[in-house]
């Protein structure tokens, strides 16, 4: 009784399997094929793939199905592979439809052998292949548009400025843009630790590797001012920052970093803390004077036939001109550096203009003021601004060239402008300073004399006279004198 409900169990069990619905439905398709290629057996679901009645495939070879170049691989590798291998595994065929389209496929195989073990039949199963070759297209694709982006922000790190960087979580460095390498002249892919740490000043080394250890021991991120050494030799100063970047898990993937130039910032800043001390102290002198001058005459006040009182009013009158000038040049720089520098022009004379200007000068310093030229130069500008070049150049004149007591003006007429000359006969001025005389706060040294002023008398005048349209200059030979000139055109 139990072998018999054994055997009714198993034979319910196998009327459950239709095993030719099985074959002809299966998800991938069937294809049975002579030893030589021929199709001998197809199934249904391969047949729907391609859009064949089996009547229209079944003994023709297997190859038509492919490409020229399918068929080239079928013939030459499938066939002997399966015949020496007796399997193959995973090709990848385009499978040509019978619309002319194609579909693409990866083919496995074994094969069927009689009795004698000869190949009688190649049993292939093929799978379809069109999410796989999407994927890999995919693939591709996204590799690509990597390669791109990364090719597209190398090109902007390599295109700014600054020098870039990245490094390790430990603080290795592993990239750097061309900056790095223009900067100082270093034609090495990646260089080492001992170039990178000898291109800092010594000063700096031990203050930077301390701080960007700590950076990496805690994780902050880093900002130092440092000096760099450039490819002549010299320092420059530098802001260097990095950045971590955290991954999901919150650990320090890797460094993000730049080195911008701050050179000229940083001179900028020493200049205007240089400029404040000369302007503190040029201001103090002429005001403790004035201080000391007032105490005076009030201790003397009451006697006003005191034979000290016109004397100590002319010293005070002097150096409430000091102190005028001063704050005149201040209050002229403060308005050409926020462009509001205002021209009153009218028509002008020059050469009278330079003799009234020139005058008081002439008198109040007992010097020799000789003024020369075309006596109808005319030219359109504004008076006051014109006088005050004009002053300054002489004033300069009688500052650097004390021994000279005669200074020349000349005035001369161009093909498109007038061009004035103040002329002395001092010591010279060195031809490597002359292209600076007309920089702000510039002040000539000579001899190792520093002398008085703030270093704007001369900018001043450059932009006055730019602003006019004109040009300006100086000219000087060490031992004989110099020269300083301006043109403004003819109108």
């Amino acid at each position: 009784m139990d072998e018999l409900s054994a055997y009714g169990h198993q034979e319910f069990l196998s009327s459950l399997i239709d095993v030719a619905e099985l074959y002809n439905n299966a998800p991938c398709g069937y294809c049975s094929i002579s030893p030589n290629g021929i199709i001998l057996k197809i199934n249904h679901t391969l047949l729907n793939w391609l859009g064949y009645r089996e009547d229209e495939l079944i003994g023709q070879k297997f190859s038509v199905l492919l490409s020229k170049g399918g068929q080239m691989h079928f013939e030459m590798f499938f066939l002997p592979l399966a015949s020496v291998e007796h399997s193959v595994k995973e090709m990848s065929y385009e499978i040509n439809r019978k619309d002319g389209s194609s579909h693409p496929v990866l083919l496995n195989a074994s094969v069927k052998l009689d009795d004698h073990q000869r190949i009688t039949a190649i049993n292939t199963v093929l799978t379809d292949n069109s999410a796989r070759r999407q994927y890999e297209k995919d693939l591709i694709r996204s590799r690509q548009m990597a390669e791109s982006e990364r090719k597209r922000l190398q090109f902007m790190a390599d295109f700014i400025p600054e020098i870039i960087f990245t490094a390790t979580a430990k603080g290795k460095i592993d990239y750097l843009n061309a900056r790095f390498f223009e900067y100082f002249k270093c034609d090495i892919k990646i260089p080492g630790s001992a170039f990178i740490l000898s291109q800092f000043h010594p000063e700096d080394l031990k203050m930077l590797l301390k701080t960007w250890q700590e950076s990496i021991n805690l994780g902050k991120d880093l900002q130092v001012e440092i000096r760099l050494k450039n490819f002549s030799g010299g320092y420059e100063w530098h802001l260097l920052k990095a950045a971590k970047f955290i991954t999901e898990g919150g650990e320090i993937a890797n460094w993000f970093g730049s080195c911008a130039n701050i050179n000229d910032h940083v001179n900028a800043l020493k200049k205007k803390d240089e400029f404040i001390d000369i302007a503190s102290h040029e201001l103090k002198t002429p005001i403790t004077s004035l201080k000391a001058i007032l105490q005076l005459l009030d201790r003397v006040k009451a006697d006003p036939g005191n034979r000290m009182i016109p004397s100590l009013i002319e010293k005070a009158n002097k150096n409430l001109r000091k102190v005028n000038i001063l704050v005149d040049d201040l209050l002229n720089a403060s308005q050409l550096a926020q462009g509001h520098l205002q021209l009153n022009k009218v028509q002008v004379n020059l050469f009278e203009l330079i003799g009234d200007c020139v005058h008081h000068i002439r008198m109040e310093n007992n010097y020799e003021i000789l003024t020369e030229g075309d006596k109808d130069a005319t030219v359109v500008a504004d008076e006051g601004r014109i006088e005050q070049v004009v002053t300054n150049f002489i004033s300069n004149a009688i500052k650097y060239a004390p021994d000279s007591k005669k200074i020349r003006v000349k005035i001369c007429r161009l093909a498109t402008s007038i061009r004035t000359e103040v002329i002395d006969f001092g010591q010279g001025i060195a031809a490597e300073k002359i292209p600076f005389l007309f920089d702000r706060y510039y002040q000539v040294e000579n001899k190792g004399v520093k002398y008085t002023g703030l270093g704007l008398g001369l900018f001043i005048c450059s932009e006055i006279i730019k602003k006019h349209g004109g040009k300006i200059g100086a000219e000087s030979i060490q031992g004989e004198g110099s020269t300083f000139w301006f043109e403004l055109p003819i109108q």
